[in-house]
Order: structure tokens, then C-alpha cells, then sequence
């Protein structure tokens, strides 16, 4: 569903949902005094988060420093012995 961005003089900026891209739409009456207010023309709103989730998803993306103690107790890892040399480690 398309959203427009309008200013009204008196109430400032409201966006409307409209069912349909067809048509002028230039202008539109105000839900809260209906004076005929102008459209905002702003850039496509492609990253729509609110601000705190921005920041809760930018903050994850940080590598974390962590104490041995978080890490928990070191695991021996197990030497398997291959007899493809090209699959060591695997």
C-alpha cells in the first residue's frame, strides 16, 4: 500500500495510505482541521526500523570482547589422522 507525505500549514506533516498509485495526488485535505495541504516529496523509505531497533541490529554486528571465564573451559580438539593429507583439519 503507497504512502504519502503531506504538510499542513497548521498541523504539520501527516502520511496517508492510500489504496491506489493511480492519479494526482499533489494535494490532500488534513485529517485533523481538512485544509488543503501540499505533498512532501521525500526519498523512498527503504530502511523503515525504528531507531532503537537500528541500534539493537548495529550494535550485534560489533565483535564482542569476551574474558576467558565467558568463553568457558577450553575443549581438546581431537587429531584425527587421514590418509588424504589434503583433508587435514576437516
Amino acid at each position: 500500500m503507497p504512502s504519502y507525505t503531506f504538510c499542513c500549514q497548521n498541523c504539520g506533516d501527516f502520511t496517508l495510505f492510500l489504496k491506489s498509485m493511480t492519479g494526482k495526488k499533489d494535494r490532500a485535505a488534513c485529517p485533523e482541521c481538512l485544509e488543503e495541504s501540499t505533498r512532501v516529496y521525500l526519498p523512498p523509505n527503504l530502511f523503515s526500523y525504528s531507531k532503537e531497533l537500528r541500534t539493537r541490529i548495529e550494535k550485534g554486528m560489533e565483535p564482542r570482547r569476551m574474558t576467558r571465564e565467558e568463553l568457558g573451559p577450553r575443549q581438546k580438539i581431537k587429531n584425527k589422522s587421514t590418509s588424504r593429507p589434503w583433508q587435514v583439519g576437516n
